[in-house]
């Protein structure tokens, strides 16, 4: 009989065996690597992910200073510095397709990949300390998405530390028409832009990954951010996620598709600089009637999937802008900014 004390019981990190390799040493508690094979994992998947991890990630601010984020790959592996981004690659997939995400940790340090607002089977959901802590393995998540949508991914290890330290990155699930509509029978769209905005505390970044899992005070209920990034930048530019730019530029007639994920911990209120926007998808689920805005408020983990269609006198440079808010005082702790050019 499966022993559910055993499996909830405090341990110290320790290799697991997972679908194949090998072990390694750990020093947190409440780490569970006790990982076992993938159940019914097909050896045909449709897409087809391999992550590992990098923890030595530069990002330079607007004032000079550097910043280190930790992040997933695209090659697979483990390391303390690598090919990491900021934020990690996209994933891209239609609804119905069967996913395998493969983690690699060849290193003595605990991830897991966690794919949010996705329910898959418990094996594959990522939610360390309840399901596997991948640690010097790799190990296969299996999952098929059944609605189309913005969605995204990060690490559930030690979450409250990995998840501000950068690990996460867009996910994407396409209808079966694939990119260009929004859901099946839904809307079609010309460009995309993505705004995934996000808060950084700087005094976080020289941290161990296992901060705090023994218990001890280590200041992880104290977020007091100093940088406000949208889409990896600290302002304007282009996006570290693979992306389309993030500042979008839309014909009179065209349609764009702007995906927003509320990626910090502090809620958010986004200002579309005098252009209105229909949601038409929150959170993974298309509503039963869009809703036009010309803001949006969002807390930790929203997603809105909002269309924007310029009429003739729009033209011109929308600045949308982003303001992080205290989540006790209501204070607007810093701003991000990029914009809509119609023309």
């Amino acid at each position: 009989m499966f022993d559910l004390l055993e499996k909830y019981t405090p341990k110290m990190g320790r290799g697991g065996g997972g679908n194949g390799g090998g072990g390694g040493m750990g020093n947190a508690c409440y780490i569970y690597t006790d990982v076992t094979p993938t159940p019914g994992l097909t050896n045909n998947p449709d897409v087809t992910y391999n992550l590992g991890i990098d923890m030595s990630i530069p990002l330079t601010m607007d004032d000079g200073n550097t910043i280190n984020m930790w992040g997933f790959t695209g090659s697979g592996g483990g390391m303390m510095g690598g090919s990491g981004t900021f934020p990690s690659p996209a994933m891209r997939m239609r609804e119905g397709d069967i996913v395998h995400t493969n983690l690699s940790v060849n290193m003595m340090w605990a991830h897991t990949v966690h794919h949010h607002g996705i329910e898959p089977e418990y094996h594959s959901d990522g939610v360390g300390h309840i399901s596997f802590d991948v640690l010097g393995d790799t190990y296969t998540y299996q999952w098929r998405p059944s609605q189309a949508g913005t969605y995204f991914y990060h690490c559930h290890t030690n979450t409250v530390l990995h998840a501000e330290m950068g690990m996460y990155g867009a996910l994407i699930v396409d209808p079966p028409e694939g990119a260009g509509t929004l859901y099946s029978g839904g809307p079609t769209y010309d460009v995309e832009a993505f705004w995934v905005v996000d808060e950084i505390d700087s005094s976080w970044h020289t941290l161990p990954w296992d901060a705090g899992t023994c218990g001890g005070d280590v200041g992880l209920n104290e977020l007091n951010p100093d940088y406000f990034v949208i889409t990896g930048v600290d302002g304007s530019g282009n996006s570290a996620m693979n992306l389309p730019p993030i500042s979008a530029t839309v014909q009179v007639g065209q349609k764009l598709l702007a995906r927003y994920i509320c990626a910090g911990y502090h809620p958010q209120k986004i200002r579309f600089g005098g252009l209105t926007g229909t949601i038409h998808i929150s959170d993974g689920r298309v509503l039963p009637k869009p809703v036009q805005v010309t803001d949006v408020r969002a807390c930790s983990g929203e997603r809105y999937d909002i269309i924007f269609e310029p009429q003739e006198g729009d033209e011109g440079t929308y600045t949308i802008e982003t303001d992080i808010i205290h989540w006790v005082t209501g204070e607007v702790l810093g701003t991000t900014r990029t914009s809509i050019t119609v023309f």
